[in-house]
């Protein structure tokens, strides 16, 4: 008999104990609880949201000729990226070589000439001095002297739109880029315009997302820097970091949702489009419940109230257990913010 008086008082003891511990828990285990001197704040209930995008190339560049010419290299196929000089195709450069040689001998001819008329104005020069010849005879030898001289000089910047047009012969694509599609053969006759293929930017790696307005804030307090999971890198999957590339500044009435971009530039042991990407957000319950302590949760004839912290007593929904012993609640004057005793009145 004394034995059992003796348990019965160590558990009248033991019982504040036993409530510290459980308020304790509630305050260092749920995120951003608040608690203090038996009062805690209400916070929002969040819940999980998995979205899945797939990879694609940063830019993607249409490859188009600015020549015409029949093509006799190529130097890239799919899948190839591209050297260090950027060359992706090669056209017949014969006839701008040939035109480019006929430039050049045109000038050498003109300056011979200059040549031969800064003589003969010097020659005519010291016979006007000496006036034995006519002023009109120099004037127009000078004239004949610099005619000869813009000329040269229209040849010069013909050169240049020649040479011009011959680099440009040498189809190009930015160094390091990868070709997607190749739609020309060595031997074709390859047009202004012509489209020989596509290359793409997968050094960086963008996964397009269309977000609800509150998904998109979620995003943006998160600093610009996201994780995101690729379940299908390995056999386990992988989290990488990735971070906001841009964001459209467009509405669309259809979706009523934001268009973003995640940028994932290394990680990966696969640089390409198509694979899958998750992003897993934590967004606010939209019914509005809360998560509170299940121990200020008192349940009355299959009723459920929770007491503010001036002592007034506020029915509830309640909706289930939640994370980290809290109970989720929802109640039409219960707001995230809201103040409650911990441990429910009777």
């Amino acid at each position: 008999m004394k034995d059992t008086s003796r348990c019965m008082f160590l558990v009248f003891l033991l019982t504040p104990l036993f409530v510290l511990l459980a308020v304790d828990t509630f305050a260092q285990d749920t995120p951003d609880s608040s608690v203090q001197d038996g009062v805690f704040v209400a916070k929002p209930a969040m819940r999980q949201v998995r979205l899945i995008g797939y990879t694609r190339a940063r830019r993607i560049l249409d490859i188009v000729s600015e020549e015409s010419g029949r093509c006799i290299k190529v130097t890239a196929d799919v899948g190839d990226r591209i050297a260090k000089d950027g060359l992706f195709a090669v056209l017949d450069t014969t006839f701008i070589d040939l035109a480019i040689k006929k430039n050049q001998v045109n000038q050498k001819r003109l300056q011979n000439l200059i040549t031969f008329y800064g003589k003969d104005v010097k020659r005519f020069q010291e016979l006007v001095e000496s006036e034995t010849a006519a002023q009109s005879k120099l004037d127009n030898i000078q004239n004949k002297m610099d005619q000869a001289q813009f000329e040269i000089q229209n040849l010069k910047v013909e050169e240049a739109e020649l040479r011009e047009r011959r680099a440009r012969h040498l189809i190009k694509v930015p160094e390091g880029w990868t070709v997607t599609e190749r739609a020309v053969e060595p031997g074709e006759w390859v047009s202004v315009g012509k489209h020989l293929g596509k290359a793409g930017d997968f050094r960086t790696l963008l996964v397009p997302f269309s977000l609800s307005p509150e998904e998109y804030n979620t995003l943006k307090k998160q600093n610009g820097t996201v994780e995101l999971f690729f379940p299908d890198e390995n056999e386990v999957g992988r989290k990488l970091e990735a971070s906001v590339e841009r964001v459209s500044l467009a509405f669309d009435p259809e979706t009523r949702k934001i268009n973003i971009d995640l940028a994932v530039r290394e990680g990966l042991s696969d640089q390409r489009g198509g694979l899958r990407a998750e992003l897993t957000l934590m967004i606010p319950d939209p019914s509005g419940a809360v998560l509170v302590p299940a121990s200020a949760v008192l349940e009355r004839y299959e009723e459920f109230w929770l007491t503010r912290a001036n002592g007034e007593r506020i029915r509830v929904v309640f909706l289930g257990n939640g994370p980290q012993g809290t109970s989720r609640v929802r109640g039409e004057e219960v707001r995230p913010g809201d103040k409650f005793k911990v441990k429910a009145e009777e």
